[in-house]
C-alpha cells in the first residue's frame, strides 16, 4: 500500500528535516558512547583487558536488553498515536537522561543508568516509521538509504567531535554536550516535520486484526536476516578503542579512536545514499549480496591489522560495503508490511535488529574475556558469510508474496 498523500506535507522536506534531526541525535549518542571503555578504565581504574571487555559487554547488553524489550510497545503507541510523536519522546527523554551517566558511582550503576536509558530511546526506529509512511513507496530505498547516511554523517560529527571534547575537557563536557544535540533534534523535528495521522478506532483496530495476520509469506524470514546481519555488523562496536590500543598502544587512545570511527562513518555516508539509490533500481539480491561478501573481506581485514592506519583503511572499507545493508532489508520489508501496521512490524524488526546486537555483545564479550579482541572480528567477518545463504532463502520466499515488488 502506498504512503497517504496529504497536498500540505512534501515527502522530501519531511525526509531533509528528519535527516538533520537524525544527525544531531546520531552526533550526540556517538561523542560519548563509543569512548565508554575509557570512561570505565580512567573513571575506577580498570586497565585489564578482560575485566575492562567483561564490564563493556555488560555495559552493552543490559541497555540493549531493556531496548529490545520495551520497542515493540513504542511501534505498537506509534500506530494507535502517531509516529512523529514516538520520534519526539525519544529525542527529548534521551536530552533529560543522558547526563545522568555522571552520577553513577560505580560500574554496576553506570550499566543501571544505561538500562533504564534505552527503555525509552529510539530515535533511529521512530525516523524510519515516519519516513516510510509519509514517503511513496518507489522511493523508499531512496529514503530509507538517506536517513541511514544521516547516522553515519552523525556518527562522523560525533566520533570526530567526541575524540577531541573527552581529550581537552573531559567525559562531562561531553555527557552534557550528548544530552544538548538531542534535544536540538527534538527541537527541529517538533516545528518543521509534518505527519498526516490519523488515529485508528477501535473498530478501525479490531478490524484490521492482530499484526501477525497481517504479515505476508517472508516477512519472517527477513526478520530473521535482520537478526543475523546485525549480529554481524555490530559485534566490534564496543571494542574499536581496545583494538586501537592492541595496533597502536595506549597513547592518546580517546583522540584515535575517534578519528578511525570516524573515517568508518565517511564510508557509511556514502554508502547509505548509494546503496539506498541502488535499491529502487535493482532487485535486493544484485544489490546485497555483493555488499555481504566485501563485507566479511574487509572485516578479516581489520582483524589481521598491525597498523593503525591499516585498521582504519579497513574499518573504513568496511563501512562503506555494510553501512547500506539496512536500507536494503528496511526495503524489503516496507514493501510487504501494510501502512497502518508499519510503526508495530517496524518496531518490531528494530527490537529483533537490538537483539541481534544484544546476542553479539554476550557473545563477543565471552569470546574476548577468552581469547583477545582479534578474535572478536575474524568471528563477524564468518558472520557476514552466513547471511548470504540466509538471504537467498529470504529473496526465494518473498517471491511467493504477491505484495513483493522487490526490483525491477
Amino acid at each position: 500500500m502506498d504512503a497517504p498523500q496529504s497536498p500540505t506535507i512534501s515527502w522530501r522536506k519531511n525526509l531533509f528535516f528528519i535527516w538533520c534531526s537524525q544527525i544531531l541525535s546520531m552526533a550526540g549518542y556517538s561523542s560519548a558512547m563509543p569512548f565508554m571503555a575509557i570512561y570505565i578504565r580512567d573513571q575506577w581504574g580498570i586497565t585489564n583487558e578482560h575485566e575492562l571487555g567483561a564490564w563493556m559487554s555488560a555495559f552493552f547488553f543490559f541497555g540493549l536488553l531493556s531496548f529490545c524489550v520495551f520497542m515493540p510497545l513504542w511501534g505498537i503507541l506509534a500506530d494507535r498515536y502517531g509516529r512523529k510523536r514516538m520520534l519526539l519522546r525519544a529525542c527529548y527523554v534521551d536530552a533529560l537522561l543522558f547526563p545522568c551517566f555522571l552520577l553513577a558511582p560505580n560500574p554496576f550503576w553506570l550499566i543501571v543508568t544505561r538500562f533504564v536509558i534505552s527503555i525509552f530511546t529510539g530515535t533511529v526506529s521512530a525516523a524510519q516509521t515516519l519516513i516510510v509512511t509519509t514517503t511513496p513507496v518507489e522511493h523508499h530505498g531512496f529514503a530509507l538509504g538517506t536517513l541511514s547516511s544521516s547516522l553515519w554523517s552523525g556518527n562522523l560529527l560525533g566520533f570526530a567531535a567526541g575524540g577531541l571534547i573527552i581529550h581537552y575537557f573531559g567525559f562531562t563536557v561531553a555527557f552534557f554536550g550528548c544530552g544538548f544535540m538531542y534535544l536540538l533534534a527534538g527541537i527541529l523535528a517538533h516545528l518543521f516535520v509534518q505527519e498526516n495521522f490519523t488515529p485508528p478506532t477501535r473498530e478501525q483496530r479490531k478490524k484490521a486484526g492482530s499484526v501477525w495476520s497481517a504479515m505476508v509469506p517472508g516477512t519472517g524470514m527477513i526478520f530473521l536476516l535482520i537478526l543475523i546481519s546485525a549480529v554481524a555488523r555490530r559485534f566490534d562496536d564496543p571494542y574499536v578503542a581496545l583494538m586501537v590500543e592492541k595496533v597502536h598502544g595506549p597513547l592518546n587512545t580517546a583522540f584515535h579512536t575517534g578519528w578511525v570511527n570516524a573515517l568508518a562513518a565517511v564510508g557509511g555516508v556514502f554508502s547509505g545514499m548509494a546503496i539506498g539509490r541502488l535499491c529502487d533500481r535493482f532487485s535486493s539480491q544484485r544489490v546485497a549480496i555483493p555488499a555481504l561478501l566485501l563485507s566479511a573481506g574487509s572485516m578479516f581485514l581489520e582483524a589481521v591489522s598491525m597498523t593503525l592506519p591499516m585498521y582504519g583503511a579497513a574499518r573504513f572499507l568496511n563501512y562503506l560495503v555494510a553501512g547500506g545493508l539496512e536500507p536494503v532489508f528496511y526495503s524489503m520489508l516496507s514493501k510487504v508490511s501494510p501502512e497502518n501496521r508499519r510503526g508495530t512490524i517496524f518496531g518490531m524488526a528494530s527490537s529483533l535488529r537490538m537483539t541481534g546486537i544484544l546476542l553479539g555483545s554476550a557473545a563477543s564479550g565471552f569470546l574476548i574475556y577468552s581469547s583477545g579482541v582479534r578474535n572478536i572480528y575474524m568471528t563477524g567477518a564468518l558472520l557476514f558469510l552466513l547471511a548470504v545463504p540466509c538471504f537467498w532463502l529470504t529473496v526465494r520466499r518473498l517471491k511467493k508474496a504477491p505484495a513483493v515488488n522487490d526490483g525491477h
